[in-house]
């Protein structure tokens, strides 16, 4: 056996090593010579060298169309075979091409990313798609963002307020016709409050005046809008009004008005000769005190869905108005809370208000932003006052509305009186 394996691998050994080599050469140059042809898919295409104030339409911000291209190769089998889509991408030099023309691609485009595949040398013939490039103007504009009202429920607890600011802008660049649709448009932008905690608000709420109205700004990852013409995209917002966008809540407690509210009757002009003090007087009881000629209702009352701001600010400027109105089986009485002067006391708010944040505004930058800025906050600080006072409601505990029973008694007096919890 030994002297067999011998005479295999020790005799003639050098003719037989140079027959192994020539046979490896061989099977090289043979496995080489073999070509085979395939069709790939979807093919990334890369635009390089794009004169500065050009783009193309579709043309992604990584340099890649959105459009893409189905390439056939043909050309050394061991190579193609081993080539998958994934592994390379075509690139198109914009250079010295005019504003348009079929793209004429050769090996030479082909971008491999395999390093153990030499894919300019192994190909030999190349086809593709139709691909013609049409460069158009590149613009840069600011683009409107509209902040919709959010969807979802506040978190347990709170109850929402506003958003503000209402109105960010957007720079982008693009092709001309595309970016100008588009700051016609304009874009939205919604936020969802069931992604907010009450715990998270817990934490930012104060215990002073007007600190139950809670501003969550809004995180960094939520500051983000899709571009339409970049096949949905998403771009963080670079507007500086994004620093302070925020969503503004109110944390729902039961404020004791802490006074009595003063009643009155209204007298209609034209029905003075029926409906006068003389002949409809207020009568006082347990619930209806009279002082000095005025009437007010003695109860603890409260409210609620207005912040302690607001309350303070209009407690001593509230008063119940009982408006008689006739009617052909007698008289029928109507009720309401009304504010004395609302304007100044929309003033009084809007200042107080003002003059909290701006203490708390160390981002405002020049004095034109901070001008922009109080007058942009008071128009929305006088929209929630007056939605304040479009909800104001007295309670008589805690979820009951105060309810007044008016009439007349047998003398015609009026008689005013809460029906029994």
């Amino acid at each position: 056996m030994e002297t067999f394996l011998k005479n295999i691998f020790v005799q003639n050994w050098q003719r037989k090593l140079i027959s192994v080599l020539a046979a490896i050469v061989i099977w090289t140059i043979v496995s080489s010579s073999i070509t085979s042809t395939r069709v790939f898919t979807r093919i990334p295409v890369r635009i390089v060298n794009l004169p500065a104030n050009k783009t193309i339409h579709g043309l992604m911000p990584d340099g890649f169309l959105d459009k893409r291209i189905t390439v056939t190769l043909t050309g050394a089998k061991d190579v193609i075979e081993r080539l998958g889509p994934q592994d390379f991408e075509v690139v198109i030099d914009a250079s010295d091409n005019g504003n348009e023309w079929v793209a004429k691609i050769t090996k030479n485009n082909l971008l491999c990313f395999n390093p153990d595949i030499h894919l300019v040398h192994a190909v030999r013939q190349l086809s593709h798609s139709e691909l013609v490039i049409r460069l158009c103007p590149l613009v840069t504009q600011k683009i409107p963002i509209f902040v919709r009202l959010p969807k979802g429920e506040a978190p347990e607890g709170y109850q929402f307020l506003d958003v503000w600011p209402q109105k960010l802008y957007h720079l982008i660049s693009g092709p001309e016709e595309d970016v100008k649709q588009l700051q016609e448009e304009g874009l939205e932008l919604t936020f969802d409050l069931s992604l907010i905690t009450p715990e998270q608000l817990d934490a930012l709420k104060g215990e002073g005046p007007g600190e139950d109205e809670v501003s969550f700004f809004i995180p960094e990852a939520w500051k983000k809008v899709r571009i339409p013409f970049l096949h949905d995209a998403i771009q963080p917002i670079n507007g500086q009004e994004a620093r302070q966008l925020r969503i503004d809540f109110l944390h729902k407690t039961e404020l004791p008005v802490d006074g009595s509210i003063p009643l009155k009757i209204f007298y209609p002009i034209a029905l003075l000769k029926t409906l006068n003090p003389s002949t409809l007087v207020l009568k006082p009881n347990e619930l209806v005190k009279k002082d000095f000629g005025v009437s007010y209702i003695d109860q603890r009352l409260y409210v609620n869905a207005v912040s302690r701001l607001f309350l303070d600010i209009v407690r001593d400027r509230l008063e119940i108005v009982v408006v008689p109105v006739p009617k052909d089986s007698g008289i029928s009485f109507l009720w309401d809370v009304q504010f004395i002067d609302p304007h100044q006391l929309e003033e009084a708010y809007v200042t107080i208000a003002l003059s909290s944040e701006f203490e708390g505004d160390s981002h405002l930058g020049s004095a034109k932003a901070v001008r922009q800025h109080l007058i942009e906050r008071e128009k929305y600080l006088r929209a929630r006052f007056q939605e304040y006072v479009r909800s104001f409601q007295l309670y008589r505990a805690k979820d009951i509305p105060l309810a007044l029973n008016i009439s007349l008694d047998s003398d015609g007096n009026i008689v005013v009186e809460e029906p029994s919890l």
